[in-house]
Formats: C-alpha cells, structure tokens, sequence
C-alpha cells in the first residue's frame, strides 16, 4: 500500500510500501481514505527531520487531516454502517489520566498521548487506515466536499470556547443584555483581532464573522492576495502588517475583547501582550519551533500589565470528539452563510503520487492543500 512520510535515516519527504491494515477487534472501523490534507505542521516536521514514529518503525507516515468512508467495520460497532463519511480524529489518549479516561485527551495531564502522523502513530498520507470506532466522527450529508476541514476547525472551536468560558468571568461592555458571553449572541458589540490568515486563523475569522463580532485580520501579505480576499468576504478588516506597527494597530482599532494568535510567530505574538485591553483575553494556538532565536521581552512590563488589567492568555492545542462535532456543524453554516467560502479556500489539489509538489509548493496563495487518495 503506498504511503507518505519521513524517515529516520534520510531527511526528505519519502514514499514507502506498508501493508494494508486489517479490523483485529470488534471495535475497529476500516477506513477507505478520500483525501488527506496537508499544513503547518506537516511542513515543520519534514523541515526539521521531526521523525517520530511508532516503536515498531524507523519512519513515520504523515498526514493528520483527513478524511474516509467506513469500507468495513467490527462487529461491536455500533451508529456506523459502510459507506458512511466519517473523519478519524488525531490524538489517542494515554488511558491513566481522568482526561483521556473521558475522552478529553487534548487535556491529557501525563503527555503520554498519541497522535497520527505527528507523534508515535502513522498518518493518514495513505490509502487505508484502521481506527477505534469510538475515534471517528461521522460527517453530515453535504459536507463531503469541504470535510477535510473538520480538524483544522477543531481546533479553533476549542480554543474559541476556552476563550467564552473565560470571559464569562468579566461584565459584558455594551449595554445589550443579549451579548453576555454565555449567549447565543455572544460576538455581538464585540471586537477581535486575529494574528495571522493562515487556515487556522481564516477559520478563527469565520467562526468569529459567524457570531457577528467586528473582526480584524493581521497578515503580512499584499492586499490583492487571496487571504485577504476571504477574509473580507466574511466582513472582516485586513491590517497590513508590513505597514503597521502592533502599537499603531491597537491605536487605530480601539479596545479589542480578544486576540486570536495563529502565525506561530513568537516575537510578533509577545509584542501584542503588553497592548492588550483591560478585561480582555488572549489565545494563542501557534507552535513556535524551538529552534528559533529566543525573542527579549520585558517581564515586567508584562507582568505588571497583566496583573493589573486583569488580562488572561491562554495556551490552545488539539480538539476532543465535541470539538470535532462543533465544527461540522459549524461548518454547515459557514459555507451557507459565505457562500462555499470553505470550498474555495481549498486552493490545491494533487493525486497522491505528486506528494513531493505538494509539500513543496511555493504558491502565496495557497491555503489548504489536499491530497486526493480516493475518489469515491
């Protein structure tokens, strides 16, 4: 069967010939793989020779984005039939703390968790995987065409309700009771700032624009490029970030609730801390490499201006099967709203045997690229 991945003996992006897996208990689903798409963190970890495979293997398959349909599954599975869409979620708990014991492993307390095609599991860059049925989210009708997203958008669900949760703590600032936290209405007369328009930060925008939050989008792009062209179809603002300084930034925009950081750009991330707005709140699902320089900061500065504008930063990684379910429903709602706006983002397409085109594809207007396995 052939697979995508990397090696631990040879840097580089490889193909390889591993066996087609098979059901071995009555729990299992054979998945019958659609496309797997590809991103940041795919492209760090072959980058850096960030080999981390299963004890068993000297190489890792990659791909964590992905999704199927169900080609056969145990005999103990129940609410899954074959032929259902379904999109395997990535992380596998440890099984000793109360969180993975809940299902809740993007909390794990030991570290000792899982994940496919990142860390000590094989990914999904092939054409069949076997997975636990309780790991698999199945996906509504109509949304075939963009469920390549589901993960990608787990993740800003979860750390999008993080941030709700937090905020709960503080008085709204308008005078609509509606616009509480914990409504429904929640974004609105609210103000948000989204570092980066990668696919986590062009999600974060849409989840945001969905709630009606008045949303500003930091890229360091040229204004005609297409990040910046669905970013203001969702009716959020660009901001130049060649142009303008992050103090220029917050001046011109005023008092900002949140501040969504997905560039993984450590140094730029730093510098909005200390402009941050009093009450407000600060999540940040970017992974800098360590590798990268460390950046000078004023503690005390920080700390003080933290301590005393009673601002909370939160750290967001990895979505659990609520997250997961959240974002298909959510996504329903994007592409109705926006008008296939998910569709469109998904700017490349190669046939599994060009895997090396896509890895090292130099296009500026790539956003999500996606590898096609099946076509049905």
């Amino acid at each position: 069967m052939f697979a995508i991945g990397l090696s631990q003996k040879k840097k580089g992006i490889h193909s390889f010939d591993i066996p087609k897996p098979e059901i071995s208990t009555g729990d299992e689903v054979l998945i019958r793989i659609l496309q797997t798409g590809i991103g940041g963190t795919d492209r760090s970890l072959l980058k850096h020779h960030l080999v981390d495979p299963p004890e068993t293997d000297d190489f890792l398959i990659l791909g964590h984005e992905t999704f199927g349909v169900v080609e056969d599954l145990g005999d103990q599975v129940r609410g899954l039939k074959k032929g259902d869409v379904i999109v395997p979620m990535v992380r596998r708990g440890c099984g000793i703390c109360p969180s993975c014991r809940h299902n809740k492993s993007d909390y794990c307390y030991t570290g000792l968790f899982k994940e496919h095609g990142i860390h000590k599991l094989h990914g999904f860059l092939t054409s069949y995987t076997v997975v636990p049925a309780k790991y698999v989210v199945k996906v509504p009708r109509g949304l075939r065409d963009v469920a390549i997203w589901a993960e990608s958008l787990s993740i800003v669900e979860k750390a999008i309700a993080q941030m709700r949760l937090v905020q709960m703590r503080v008085p709204n600032l308008c005078d609509h009771p509606q616009h509480e936290w914990h409504d429904k209405n929640w974004g609105g007369c609210k103000r948000a700032l989204v570092i980066g328009a990668g696919p986590i930060g062009f999600l974060a925008t849409a989840l945001l624009r969905l709630e009606q939050m008045e949303v500003y989008v930091l890229e360091i792009v040229p204004e005609d490029s297409l990040k910046v062209q669905l970013v203001k179809e969702m009716g959020a603002h660009f901001v130049d970030g060649n142009t303008f300084p992050p103090e220029k930034i917050v001046e011109a925009i005023g008092h900002v609730d949140i501040i969504f950081e997905a560039s993984g750009v450590s140094d730029l991330a730093l510098q909005f801390i200390p402009l941050m707005a009093r009450n407000s709140v600060y999540v940040m699902t970017g992974i800098p490499r360590a590798e990268i320089k460390p950046t000078e900061v004023d503690a005390n500065l920080l700390l003080r201006h933290i301590v005393r504008q009673n601002q909370v930063i939160i750290g967001s990684v990895n979505g659990n099967r609520e997250h997961f379910e959240r974002a298909l429903i959510h996504m329903i709602r994007i592409e109705k709203t926006f008008h296939s706006i998910l569709e469109r983002a998904i700017t490349h397409h190669f046939p599994l045997k060009d895997f090396e085109k896509g890895f090292y594809l130099k296009d500026p207007n790539q956003i999500k690229v996606v590898f096609q396995v099946h076509s049905k």
